[in-house]
């Protein structure tokens, strides 16, 4: 009797194996399942906001374009600038240090080091704080409590000749569109000696070669856009010794092209649809330096090709081209998930 039920018994524990190895396949499965879904969501909700902050790859190439710019403005108008010396210093010498900083919220900057050394070191890198509290550390954290000292946009910079020591006066603040460009002996153009604090949401620009945007995006640090600063720059630097004449001449043959590169690439990556103003203003600038009546044209029929109103089967088209990666992503995944449950069921 004992040896006829010894089989059952072994029968009964195999069996109660089975099951238990089965209830952890379908519990690991779920789980799997809810982890892969989570990710795939989240995936899509991320990649489908568009990233507009620069990145550090594009903040190198701002720089190179900027410098190769101002290089070649100079070797175009040699003979009217040879004899300014931080002129002739930039363009004799290549900077030996490259640091950039982003801001994951609030402004990007880049400094340059000049030197004889052949050899350019680079390092850029995000950080988390804005970027004026990595350039000045002990601003306050309390802004709201401080005296606000605005400096708004003009057309010509706001020049510092000296440095500005901050105590207990309260909050200076760059305005969007202002400039500020620093020509003192110091390495800094602000100390910060008491409760007060520096914003700038304008540009912050020193002729030994520091340039701080309040802006952190793509546009601002674009490579057009660092050769309309280079441009802007080796104008700040000529000390007002060209003629209005000279100027427009200079601007016709180095800024035409770059506000043409700039308005097609602000059309081509839709950025114009968003932000019309600032199609009109650039325009508006081309047109001022002569612009062919046929290439206006162009230039409005395309940016009326943007604007117009989508049909419903475009805006179909348009979703799924901005979604493409994300959706391919989860097809992927998708087509794993089936292999693997699948795979699982013949277990």
């Amino acid at each position: 009797m004992t040896k006829k039920e010894k089989p059952k018994t072994s029968r009964k524990k195999t069996r109660t194996r089975k099951i238990f190895v089965m209830g952890d396949k379908r519990r690991y499965l779920v789980i799997l399942l809810v982890v892969l879904l989570a990710s795939t969501v989240s995936f899509a909700i991320l990649s489908t906001q568009k990233p507009e902050r620069v990145n550090e790859k594009e903040l190198e190439g701002y720089v190179k374009a900027y410098l190769q710019e101002y290089k070649e403005i100079v070797e175009d108008n040699f003979h009217l600038v040879h004899d300014i010396e931080h002129i002739f210093f930039k363009y004799n010498n290549n900077p030996n240090e490259i640091y950039g900083y982003i801001s994951k919220n609030h402004g990007a900057a880049i400094v340059l080091n000049y030197d004889t050394s052949e050899e350019t070191y680079w390092d850029i890198r995000v950080i988390d704080k804005a970027i004026e509290y990595y350039f000045w550390a002990n601003m306050s954290s309390n802004l709201d409590d401080l005296e606000i000292i605005k400096i708004i946009s003009s057309e010509s910079p706001y020049v510092l000749d000296s440095q500005i020591k901050i105590r207990n006066f309260g909050l200076l603040l760059v305005s969007e569109g202002a400039s500020l460009y620093y020509i003192g002996e110091k390495d800094s153009p602000f100390k910060i000696e008491g409760p007060g604090a520096v914003v700038i949401f304008g540009e912050l620009i020193s002729r030994s070669g520091l340039i701080l945007k309040g802006k952190n995006t793509k546009q601002a640090w674009s490579t057009y856009q660092a050769g309309l600063d280079a441009l802007e720059h080796f104008f700040w630097d000529s000390e007002n010794r060209l003629n209005e004449t000279i100027v427009k001449q200079i601007e016709t043959k180095h800024k035409k092209p770059l506000l043409l590169e700039k308005i097609n690439e602000n059309i081509n990556s839709k950025y114009y649809r968003d932000h019309p103003e600032e199609f009109y203003d650039d325009l508006d600038e081309l047109e001022e330096l002569g612009l062919s009546e046929e290439m206006s044209t162009l230039m409005w029929n395309r940016y009326s090709e943007l604007t117009r109103e989508l049909t419903l089967m475009e805006r179909i088209l348009d979703t799924f081209q901005q979604a493409a990666y994300t959706i391919t992503i989860s097809t992927i995944t998708g087509v794993l998930v089936g292999a693997l449950v699948v795979w699982l069921s013949k277990k």
